[in-house]
């Protein structure tokens, strides 16, 4: 007896359709079964939970006790979630909203559940077609095997030989001749083997053509119930329902982050895609990023690290995108001429919430994929981008030796229109990636400018630039992990790439140096955590002179052609030095960094009580370095080089005043702060002089020493509590507080208000801004002092002396002499 079965898997496979598994794979992921139950949970939180935001979280917690509510007093005759049913009432109209989505989602969720199923197995329907294939290739061979037993019959009726002829056999309107074998002298027919299996492979077409077409109505189904979930989940991630998190998982199956991703990719394709739906598509991906981190688009650290399903959520997602998609959203955060804001920001939010989930994917250190582990499991679209640069048309060949087009030549520019596009996607990016993703991305944006800014001086001066602002892209992102910047900070070979740079945006290259050289919050600044931070801030202040034409973007065609722009970048190096002013105070022989001689001493300290702090690790620049430091700084563009002095005042005035407090009973053991008040201010004044010598113009009267004063009394005012209330000291490590940073004005703002030229005169500055400092600290009665207010027009330098020549003489002498000695050891004099 021939096998003329076949099975559900053989159908599938010759159909290259899958309706059986498809319908077996959508109810798991559905769980019909389970919704009464869902549905019971959410109608208890709902009447507990105090918020749509909170209401996920609490499902969860009360799990499968639904406190006596019956999930089947929920489910009606047809197995539906009651939407009107009394247990499902929130505590408020917003609630009461969500929960009504929720059962719409769980009831969609179902009716598409069971529209599957009935494809398959209602009368009528595929189940019925496979098995009536079966018994038709079986009733069709019984037939032919009938006919052949009449057909021997007749034969040896016959007056015919036996076995010296063919015997023809009919069946259906068909007629073929039987095979035959001798056996026992006589003649034995039977059907041939080809037609068993030409019968087989008959009823098997058919039940696979029944396949195709079935799977097709499935596929439109549940492209239907996929559209709509995505609506659904809109509307609840806008309500602050949390879509990763509770029992009803169905918004976040890798099933729906395939889909996501491939209908996210048919919108960028069209010539002006939908912002809303780039919304909808990416709500996801939202969902997992408030799952994990508290503040969602402001978040701090992770709260809990990816579950499996959120993982392959991401990684089925990512996997419909190719580079080209990827370009073409991050071109959209910049396109968005046309659009009115709030248009725009939505545009802007659907590219921010992919770069942020790529981030959250490429994250070991919660549960995402380490790059350098498993390259394998990178996504395609960011691969060109981030690991395979070298390959593409910015470059002259690839690794095949193809050569490539030539640098400003149209394909190289439209190369570059397309790594902006990935930059400036990665650009808006709120959430750090891991240690490994976020060193690639830094590396390939250096990598990638180096080789792009030799267009200017391959092309001619008629060019038509196209910018880079991929760097500045990929560096923001990486900067967003504090860790990796201050590990590619303390990377030398790195670090001189990063400053001999010309920039055409310096943006990301200066979030990347504040972060790498900031001790983040909550980080003990005696800590060993903390050395990394502090150790790249030494690095970044002591290399920064040796690459001064790079920071001020000297010897450039770039900025010969004016296309560089290193304002951020040289306001980073500045913000460092105030950062750690402390620091570059200190008087020193020569530069070093310091370490506890005992490393596993967690009380070793290497400079003790230094303006009130003890420190594990700390720095000092020698003379030489400090003044080249300076001297860097007095050469930046008119706003980075005014940020810089009103910063150097906020630090001297928040020194002095911490000093002051420090001495509330007037010992005068606090020389040492005001000594290197004026070594700083002495340096500032001798690098400035050195400039008017060497005809530089960047000398005093380029910038206002009256703006430095009143910035400094400006912002130390804001951290300062009124007299007569109880003084405290400004907190801070190793220079500028942060809320003192934060707190000076505008240059250009608070210049626009000055009625006077800047002063000229050697320490007339730093020693009113000292003299104010005594007055807020009320430093032996000097709170009742009133000083002339410097922004006036009705002052004068010589009322500023004699104020704090009164003031210092009356108060605090001892303090002024160490200060003016220093100063003077600093000018040179």
């Amino acid at each position: 007896m021939p096998n003329l079965r076949f099975t559900r898997a053989e159908v599938e496979e010759e159909a290259g359709k899958k309706p059986w598994t498809r319908q077996r794979e959508f109810t798991a992921e559905i769980n019909p079964d389970d919704m009464g139950d869902t549905a019971a949970v959410y109608a208890r939180a709902a009447g507990e939970a105090s918020g749509a935001g909170e209401l996920a979280q609490h499902a969860t917690d009360l799990g499968a006790d639904s406190g006596g509510i019956d999930g089947g007093t929920l489910v009606d005759a047809e197995g539906r979630i009651d939407e009107t049913a009394r247990g499902l009432q929130g505590n408020g109209q917003d609630m009461d909203e969500v929960v009504t989505y929720l059962v719409r989602a769980m009831n969609q969720a179902i009716d598409t559940e069971r529209e599957v199923y009935d494809l398959v197995y209602a009368e009528g329907f595929l189940e019925e077609a496979y098995v009536r294939q079966l018994a038709g290739a079986q009733n069709s061979w019984d037939g032919w095997q009938q006919a052949l037993t009449d057909a021997v019959a007749a034969h040896n009726s016959s007056s015919a030989v036996p076995g010296t002829i063919a015997l023809p056999v009919t069946h259906d309107g068909r007629t073929i001749n039987a095979d035959h074998a001798e056996s026992g002298g006589g003649v034995v027919y039977s059907l041939p083997a080809s037609l068993a299996t030409e019968i087989r492979e008959k009823h098997l077409r058919n039940a696979a053509d029944f396949a195709v077409t079935y799977d097709a109505e499935m596929a439109d189904a549940i492209e239907a119930y996929r559209r709509k979930l995505a609506e659904y989940g809109q509307q609840l991630g806008e309500l602050g329902y949390d879509l990763s998190d509770g029992p009803l998982g169905i918004f976040t199956t890798d099933e729906m982050g395939e889909y996501a991703g491939q209908q996210l990719a048919e919108e960028l394709a069209k010539d002006n895609p939908n912002p809303d739906v780039l919304l909808m598509y990416t709500e996801g991906l939202d969902s997992i990023v408030l799952g994990i981190y508290a503040e969602g688009a402001d978040p701090g650290a992770a709260q809990r690290e990816l579950t499996a399903s959120e993982l392959a959520y991401l990684e089925k997602f990512y996997g419909q995108l190719d580079a080209d998609d990827l370009a073409a959203l991050g071109a959209l955060t910049e396109d968005t001429r046309g659009l009115d804001p709030g248009e725009a920001g939505r545009q802007y939010a659907g590219a921010q919430r992919v770069a942020n989930g790529l981030n959250m994917l490429l994250n070991p250190d919660i549960g995402g994929i380490d790059p350098a582990a498993r390259p394998d499991r990178v996504p395609e679209g960011i691969r060109p981008f981030v690991y395979n640069y070298e390959n593409s048309d910015l470059y002259p060949s690839d690794e095949s030796g193809r050569a490539h087009p030539t640098l400003g030549s149209d394909a190289f520019n439209d190369e570059l229109r397309r790594f902006n596009g990935f930059g400036d996607l990665m650009g808006t990016a709120t959430i750090g990636s891991g240690e490994q993703f976020s060193e690639d991305l830094a590396h390939a944006a250096v990598d990638v400018q180096t080789r792009t800014s030799l267009q200017y001086s391959a092309s001619g001066y008629d060019q038509d630039y196209v910018e880079n602002t991929f760097g500045s892209g990929l560096l923001s992102s990486a900067a967003l992990n504090t860790e990796a910047s201050a590990g590619l900070l303390n990377d030398a070979d790195f670090r001189d790439q990063l400053l001999s740079q010309r920039w055409e945006d310096s943006q990301g290259a200066a979030e990347l140096i504040a972060s790498g050289t900031t001790i983040p919050p909550g980080v003990d600044h005696n800590s060993d955590e903390a050395r990394r931070y502090v150790e790249a801030g030494y690095h970044v202040l002591t290399s920064a002179p040796a690459h001064a034409d790079g920071i001020l973007a000297k010897n450039s065609m770039m900025t010969e052609l004016g296309h560089s722009d290193h304002t951020a970048l040289q306001n980073a190096i500045g913000d460092t030095s105030l950062q750690y002013m402390d620091m570059l105070s200190k008087s020193a022989q020569e530069t070093g960094f310091s370490v506890p001689g005992d490393p596993d001493d967690p009380n070793a300290r290497t400079d003790r009580n230094l303006f009130g702090n003890d420190y594990r690790y700390s720095f000092e620049l020698s003379r030489g370095d400090r003044e080249a430091l300076f001297s860097l700084m007095n050469s930046t563009g008119d706003e980075p080089r005014q940020n810089f002095l009103n910063g150097v005042g906020a630090w001297q005035e928040t020194t002095a005043y911490n000093a002051f407090v420090r001495d509330s009973d007037g010992n005068g053991d606090q020389a040492a702060a005001f000594d290197a008040i004026g070594r700083v201010a002495g340096t500032v004044q001798h690098v400035q002089d050195q400039a008017e010598v060497s005809g530089a113009g960047t000398g005093r009267g380029q910038s206002s020493m009256i703006a430095t004063i009143a910035a400094a009394g400006s912002a130390v005012k804001d951290v300062t509590p009124p007299l007569p209330g109880k003084l405290a000291v400004i907190a801070g490590t190793y220079g500028v507080a942060e809320s003192v940073r934060h707190a000076l004005p505008d240059p250009a703002a608070l210049q626009s208000d000055l009625q006077m030229s800047a002063l000229e005169h050697g320490d007339t500055p730093v020693r009113s801004i000292v003299a104010d400092a005594a007055v807020r600290a009320d430093y032996r009665g000097a709170g009742g002092t009133e000083l002339p207010d410097p922004t006036s027009s009705d002052t004068g330098e010589e009322d500023l002396r004699r104020a704090y020549l009164d003031l210092e003489s009356a108060s605090y002498d001892s303090y002024r002499d160490s200060l003016v000695e220093a100063y003077n050891d600093a000018i040179g004099d």
